[in-house]
């Protein structure tokens, strides 16, 4: 597989009131794999395996977001991609959080109203 540079999309996250019936669907449709992960956030997460590209996960909406899907787009620094997206139009809608063990993302709304996230991974040891 390619290595993933700055810009590519890595995680293909959705969010859904009934993630039970969403989980099935994809199974039965395309043949997904799902994996109920241990989340330190206090919420239920499952990732999921297409076969092949970026794989995602599948929760219930954050917090006063809609049903959706947010594409997370790989950047060396949250904290500098955040600034671009201000300084281009965009809207932060969700500042830097961590994802313990795993790196920080931020959502943002690029014009027009798409909600995406930038994702920062932990440094390599």
């Amino acid at each position: 597989m390619t290595e993933m540079k700055p810009g590519a999309i890595v995680h293909v996250e959705l969010s859904s009131s009934n993630p039970a019936a969403t989980q099935k669907f994809l199974e039965t449709v395309f043949g997904w794999k799902f994996k109920k992960e241990a989340a330190d956030m206090g919420m239920e997460y499952w990732s999921w395996d297409a076969g092949s590209g970026p794989g995602g996960g599948l929760m219930k909406p954050m917090q006063g977001m809609p049903p959706g899907t947010l594409n997370y787009v790989l950047v060396e620094s949250v904290d500098a991609a955040t600034k671009k997206i201000t300084a281009a139009g965009g809207k932060v809608v969700m500042p830097k959080q961590e994802i313990p063990k795993v790196g920080w993302f931020a959502v943002f709304e690029i014009p027009g109203g798409v909600m995406q996230a930038v994702y920062q991974p932990l440094a390599p040891r």
